[in-house]
């Protein structure tokens, strides 16, 4: 069959319907040196069983074999050269073969293995865990050299897959690195001296003329000289727009020239409506590639767009809680698969697992299947890019859409701190959070904040997060760790009690203001909790008491409260 354009990820090169055939051979052209994902779905009877092989010249390359009785998908993803391959169908006793796709796909990477959530309760990450949500939907993964990972890294590549390890870029801040030093840091890293391993991805380069550039170009051309490591890959992490300068467009054309790959970052924050997100991606995503594709023709071949999916404390890019950041990622997606600027892009990949929740984490899995494998073209999500579950999420509009129940007179108001949302890890930073609602506990009885919220549907699972810290620490520059009295009622619905939670922040060591640094930490609280929704409404109630008839923590602290964010959640 001709080869047929599904979107710019997918090119399927194969679809064979039924065959009632016992042996069969077809042919394939694998159109450049890159991923082929294999499915095959067979109907296998007692005793019987039915082999899917794809060889070329030099011999057989994959395998599948169903066994299993009854109807059955295998799948498989390999690296496979530019060329002619065959595909062989041999059954046994009655099976036979109900559907078989060849396509190439792009390199799907997941970051990265090993890295846990920073709000440890959505975690671990571990091997059951992405196995389940993301592993059958990825062909690289990016992780450490540790050995207790080995047995991982096996398996893994005896389904014919990549690993590769992070490392960092020697001589970032350092101006005397030289070429010898560079090439000694790489190529003793563990990417490069593991057999089983398959390289390195160095984090990250600049878009400055930085003299470093002189001895990292002349360290990454050793390293493709050096017999020992021509088949190891060395990706570079590209921070900026590397065309802007002189040195940096030096380095990626030498990126170029030597076959190595360039993951281009491209970390978008939330934005206000749904048309100013479609401003943000054509700018930061099109339009840019665009430029790259000009200043370097035939770098695309060579791009691994790099997305980021933080959206948890202490960094995120979900800074706004009147949007659903699953609906921006897919927008995302859906530009990368559609516009033709990211025609023939090499690979795609999220950074990074730690600043992401296990909910994103599983929706970057299913994102990577519908326009990755399956070559979709069409949103993934059927829910709206605003949420209007509940209004005035940062009380940026006062008190607005809420009602208030003081203890007495003055112990509710509506304060602002300039830097407070980047403390708690909104990025890049904004104003949108630093306004929130205050409450100064009393002797008298609790403070309560109630609001009704819409447009549910029963039935439905829903998330809702909410940030808190205490006003006088933030205000006379106090770290004190602590765990915040508040109670968080929600009337006519089903809590999921494993999915709830509170969990205890710091600001990201990035992220200062004032006397508040990654030494010094400003301490803020992250409360979710995750719930089925019983009518189209509810209500939410939020009181500084633990109950109605106990304070739980001391009479007089001033707590404050924003990012109240309702959404649709994700079913595991």
């Amino acid at each position: 069959m001709e080869p047929r354009i599904l979107n710019n990820f997918v090119l399927e090169l194969l679809n064979i319907r039924p065959c009632s055939e016992k042996s069969r051979e077809y042919e394939f052209y694998n159109p450049r040196n890159g991923w082929i994902f294999l499915s095959s779905t067979a109907d296998i009877k007692n005793p019987g069983s039915l082999i899917v092989s794809v060889s070329n010249k030099a011999g057989r390359i994959v395998t599948l074999m169903h066994e299993q009785r009854g109807l059955t998908t295998l799948e498989a993803m390999h690296f496979l050269s530019m060329g002619k391959y065959r595909v062989k169908v041999k059954c046994e006793g009655h099976s036979r073969l109900q559907h078989l796709i060849v396509r190439a796909v792009p390199e799907i990477i997941y970051c990265k293995f090993g890295y846990d959530p920073h709000v440890r309760e959505y975690g671990p990450y571990d091997w059951e865990f992405l196995r389940k949500y993301v592993l059958h939907s990825v062909n690289c993964i990016v992780g450490s050299g540790s050995e207790s990972h080995k047995h991982f890294v096996e398996e893994w590549k005896r389904n014919g897959r990549k690993w590769i390890i992070e490392c960092t870029v020697p001589g970032l801040r350092c101006e005397d690195i030289t070429a010898e030093e560079a090439y000694e840091y790489w190529s003793k890293n563990i990417g490069f001296q593991d057999p089983l391993l398959d390289g390195i991805i160095a984090d990250e380069f600049l878009s400055r003329d930085m003299k470093q550039y002189l001895a990292w170009i002349e360290a990454i051309k050793r390293l493709r000289e050096n017999e020992n490591l021509r088949n190891k890959v060395f990706y570079a992490y590209c921070g900026g727009d590397m065309y802007k300068t002189r040195l940096s467009t030096f380095f990626v054309k030498t990126l170029m020239k030597l076959g190595y790959k360039l993951a281009i970052e491209k970390y978008l924050s939330e934005q206000p409506t749904k048309e100013d997100a479609k401003r943000l991606l054509d700018s930061a995503l099109v339009q840019t590639m665009k430029k790259w594709r000009e200043i370097f023709p035939g770098v695309e071949r060579h791009v691994i767009i790099c997305l980021g999916y933080m959206n948890a404390p202490p960094e995120s890019l979900n800074v706004d809680p009147s949007v659903n950041y699953k609906v921006f990622l897919d927008m995302q997606f859906n530009v990368l698969a559609n516009d033709p600027a990211f025609k023939d892009i090499f690979g795609i990949m999220t950074y990074t697992s730690g600043y992401a929740d296990e909910e994103i984490v599983r929706w970057i899995g299913k994102l990577y299947r519908h326009y990755c494998i399956e070559g979709r073209r069409e949103m993934l999500s059927k829910d709206p890019y605003k949420l209007t579950h509940i209004e005035n999420p940062d009380f940026e509009e006062g008190l607005r859409g809420w009602t208030i129940y003081p203890a007495e007179k003055g112990s509710i108001s509506v304060k602002s701190l300039e830097g407070y949302s980047w403390l708690q890890g909104r990025y890049p930073r904004t104003r949108r959070g630093d306004t929130f609602l205050w409450m100064k506990r009393s002797a008298k009885g609790p403070n309560v904040v109630v609001q009704t919220i819409r447009n549910l549907k029963p039935g439905e699972l829903y998330s809702l997060k909410m940030i808190t810290a205490d006003y006088q620490d933030l205000m006379n520059g106090r770290s004190i760790k602590q765990k915040h009295v508040i109670s968080i009622e929600l009337e006519n619905v089903e809590l999921i009690p494993e999915k709830c939670f509170q969990h205890l922040f710091a600001n990201c060591y990035s992220h200062h203001l004032g006397p508040f640094n990654d030494k010094h930490r400003a301490w803020m609280n992250y409360h979710v909790r995750v719930f089925r929704a019983k009518a189209e409404t509810a209500k939410l109630i939020i009181s500084d008491w633990l109950s109605k008839d106990e304070p739980g923590g001391p009479i007089g602290q001033e707590l404050i409260l924003n990012f109240i964010e309702i959404q649709p959640y994700l079913p595991g």
